[in-house]
């Protein structure tokens, strides 16, 4: 029996709810246990849908040495033979485990630009390993000074069963979304990097000239709230649904319900951004419309499983945006495409598997990487 420890902080989000409850309901109960803690007791509420018991671990942020002593705890209460953070402020508080194993799972490629310095201070030869989420991430991490053999990409896992179940659901009839709307919805979590403010802009000015159009905001963050705000202030802002938890009444609607109800996803990134809303949109046959920076450009290819456009910043997205959404046929062709890859590469069989070997790799005393591939690289 492997004991796995997964501990939380505050950047917790879809991403990694997502791929904790995919390895909770699919790790053979009778090989892994999984115990969670947080050190960040405000997030124990957003993950209440995993429906399991979570601990709260009060962090001493003064005493860095004493929240790992609090980590250690924990630990040694249920045995633990190895540590999963899901975030750096966890990874920094499971450090202090010398003898414990550690998995580090990144998922945004902005978030390991500054996280590298921690990671290469912390891994340990045969006891350390971080789980990449795309090439981008594991491409910042070793610009950084991590060393690429602690670096390992594990694609996310996209549940295509899920993504039936919440287009088969009452979201769009809810929202009053019309059979005939075209619903853009863009990537989460929503930040500035993200872009998805330009975005916003660029679907209320298309709106005149595309009447059925519409776009779902998913998530809640200060980007999130700075869109609401900008919304207020259009005459017509019946055209705009917000998904900010707490405050409207689609706060029941995750992204990955948001995405299984859309027909586009809208990706304008200033840089570096988590892909994983792509793949989850390729899974659900929704046509990925995007600007040609590197960590789009890694998943998706124009006019084969999706639509790429050059952007130079400053300039106005409406006029390459119009023609991507216009081209309806394109649309039929390449989400046809990226279903067909998303099953290739996303699996929730082969995430979890890969995870499997990761543990058990690090438990072994082998490299991280032994018997992993990525498996984009099939495709």
């Amino acid at each position: 029996m492997i004991r796995i420890g997964h501990l939380l902080d505050r950047c917790v989000g879809w991403e990694q709810r997502l791929g904790i409850g995919q390895l909770l309901d699919r790790l053979p109960r009778d090989q892994y246990q999984c115990e969670l803690a947080t050190v960040a007791p405000e997030t124990a509420h957003s993950l209440s849908a995993l429906e399991r018991p979570i601990r709260t671990l009060t962090p001493v942020p003064a005493f860095a040495a004493l929240t790992g002593a609090i980590v250690g705890r924990f630990a040694r209460r249920y045995d633990l033979d190895l540590i999963c953070a899901w975030g750096f402020e966890a990874a920094a508080a499971a450090s202090a485990l010398e003898k414990s194993p550690l998995i580090v799972h990144v998922f945004d490629p902005v978030e390991a630009v500054d996280g590298a310095k921690l990671l290469r201070t912390i891994a340990r030869p045969g006891r350390f390993a971080a789980a990449c989420a795309s090439e981008i991430v594991r491409r910042r991490l070793i610009e950084g000074g991590l060393d690429p053999n602690f670096a390992v990409t594990i694609r996310p896992g996209v549940d295509f069963n899920l993504l039936n179940r919440h287009r088969r659901g009452p979201m769009r009839r809810e929202l009053g979304i019309e059979r005939d709307d075209f619903v853009v919805t863009v990537p989460a979590p929503v930040t500035r990097a993200g872009g998805q403010f330009e975005a916003c802009r660029a679907i209320a000015n298309l709106h005149e000239i595309i009447p059925k159009l519409r776009l779902i905001v998913p998530g809640d963050s200060p980007e999130a709230r700075r869109i609401r705000r900008f919304v207020a202030t259009m005459p017509r802002a019946d055209m705009w649904h917000h998904h900010l938890a707490g405050v409207s009444t689609e706060s029941r609607f995750p992204f990955e319900q948001i995405v299984s109800n859309a027909n586009a996803l809208l990706v304008t990134p200033c840089g570096d951004i988590s892909t994983t809303s792509i793949a989850w949109a390729m899974g659900a046959g929704v046509v990925v419309i995007g600007t040609a920076v590197y960590a789009v450009a890694e998943m998706i290819s124009n006019k084969v499983n999706g639509m790429l456009f050059k952007h130079a910043p400053g300039r106005s997205l409406i006029g390459p945006l119009a023609r991507c959404l216009r081209d309806h046929e394109t649309h039929r062709k390449v989400t046809e495409v990226a279903r067909g890859q998303a099953y290739e590469v996303f699996s929730v069989r082969r995430y979890v598997e890969q995870n499997m070997r990761l543990a058990e790799n690090l438990l072994a005393g082998r490299p991280p990487a032994d018997g992993i591939t990525d498996s984009s690289v099939a495709v």
